[in-house]
């Protein structure tokens, strides 16, 4: 078993890591974490008990209410999807990291890496959940991730801790706190833990963008406020971290909803979950429902607008975590473009495939598709490319402009016919409103398209374009569907 705190420390965490004092030096590291480790561990011991089991299955529903990351930011709709789209490039790069399975962060040397160590996406999330845990409950606002597992947040007494809205989680507060001992399963789920005296398991967690978190595995009371005024309140396990790195993007930790033990989907057995998004520039809250769902979610108070549409979920063995699915093609105007499906087919090795994806902003095809998609909108939108957009926009083009200036000219910008967009799976079809693909900025005489890069050979459809659809995972049939909505 790899070992990562205490006697193991020395080989496996000489990694740099920022503090409060600014960077330790990796000589510093080993004895920096071994003085961590120690008095967590002794602490640990005087809550040491039989722990909880966490939720065997959970019956009923719950509807929460979800906070963009920049919500109450008095931003233009053109300040919040650019501020997205640079959150969508570190998603995207992290992303493919975890997809390549290499471990691999962009910019760090091969002596920095650690070799064998599986990453998961990123801490650069996009949407928030309030809940609370500990007897009594303490609030945590945190991102909420379809592409990881591990539930965790930040505690007190913390060595190196990233910047958060609420106050850290204080274990010695809470009357069912209690450390997992090795011999839970939850512990060994977790690929990269320890066991150490006494008896407490511990653990390590990276994500692709750099993101790590290190601590104690432990289980507590975590209570989920329903918007109908009820509140349910579960034992979890979750991850204690007291040495964090990376970014947290305004939250206080990560809820990880992938399909993996450690998630609060597996360990709350949640047959169907569904969100509902809200564009960026709304009034009205997004929201999560999870549970059996079993009266259905598509003629709630945001029912559907449209027809309900299902396709297959998919999953790798390479990387279970994800939620893929089977997607087929895309369609600019009345033009079916002629990609192979053979462009997102999810293959063996686990490279490849199409996920949907709550925490990236942009919908991301790799280089050649996005190619053949920018081309089409090119030539039957038969504008040039703009000269002055930023990297942040999008792929922007050159909108009509008057020669004269004026009123006329920002009228014209504004009225420019798009191509429709249709996405397809396999039996289903989503053809997107204009605006979850569109930014118009008549100001500076451009028309752009929300779509970029992956960076590798995987698809992600993005929650842009997502907004104002009701979208339901179900687990137990292995679908997805979905249908527009007024969110």
């Amino acid at each position: 078993m790899d070992g990562y705190i205490c006697d193991a420390l020395p080989r496996e965490l000489d990694i740099p890591i920022r503090s409060g004092a600014g960077l330790i030096a990796e000589g510093g590291m080993k004895q920096a974490l071994v003085a961590l480790a120690l008095p967590l561990l002794l602490a640990a011991s005087l809550y040491a008990s039989t722990p909880p089991d966490t939720a065997e299955a959970f019956a009923g529903d719950v509807r929460v209410r979800l906070t963009h990351v920049d919500a109450g930011k008095q931003m233009s709709r053109r300040e919040l999807i650019r501020r997205a789209m640079q959150r969508s490039k570190a998603r995207a790069a992290a992303l493919s990291v975890a997809r390549s399975g290499s471990g691999r962060v962009a910019g760090k040397s091969a002596q920095q890496e650690q070799p064998g160590v599986p990453v998961r996406p990123s801490g650069d999330l996009e949407y928030l959940i309030d809940l609370a845990i500990g007897t009594p409950p303490q609030p945590v606002s945190a991102l909420l991730d379809t592409g990881s597992d591990l539930i965790w947040t930040q505690c007190a007494p913390c060595a190196s801790c990233l910047a958060q809205p609420d106050p850290l989680f204080a274990p010695a507060a809470s009357s069912s706190y209690v450390p997992m001992r090795c011999s839970g399963q939850l512990c060994s789920d977790i690929l990269h833990h320890s066991c150490q005296r006494p008896d407490t398991c511990t653990y390590r967690y990276n994500y692709g963008d750099g993101t790590t978190t290190l601590g104690v595995y432990a289980t507590d009371h975590f209570t989920f406020a329903s918007s109908s005024g009820e509140k349910l309140s579960v034992p979890l396990g979750f991850g204690c971290g007291t040495m964090n790195v990376g970014s947290l993007n305004n939250g206080s930790g990560i809820v990880g909803f992938g399909r993996d033990p450690l998630s609060l989907v597996s360990q709350m057995s949640i047959r169907r979950f569904s969100y509902c998004l809200t564009p960026y520039t709304s009034t009205r809250k997004s929201t999560l429902l999870f549970g059996s769902l079993s009266d259905g979610v598509f003629d709630a108070d945001d029912a559907a607008t449209g027809a309900v549409q299902t396709t297959r979920l998919l999953q790798s063995r390479q990387n279970p975590t994800f939620y893929y699915v089977p997607f087929t093609g895309v369609t600019v105007g009345a033009r079916r473009l002629r990609i192979p499906l053979s462009a997102f087919a999810l293959r063996p090795d686990g490279s490849g495939g199409v996920i949907v994806d709550s925490g990236t902003a942009l919908t991301l095809f790799p280089a050649a598709v996005l190619a053949e998609v920018l081309r089409a909108f090119r030539a039957q939108l038969r504008l040039p490319f703009a000269n002055s957009s930023s990297p942040d926009d999008g792929v922007c083009f050159a909108t009509p402009m008057a020669a004269g200036g004026g009123r006329r000219a920002s009228a014209a910008r504004a009225v420019v016919a798009v191509p429709r967009m249709v996405f397809h799976f396999q039996g289903a079809d989503l053809e997107l409103p204009r605006r979850n693909y569109v930014l118009d900025d008549p100001r500076r005489g451009s028309l752009c398209i929300l779509l970029a890069d992956s960076g590798d050979s995987g698809s992600t459809i993005g929650n842009f374009v997502q907004q104002d659809m009701r979208v339901l995972y179900d687990l137990e049939a292995e679908t997805l569907s979905f249908a527009p909505a007024q969110c």
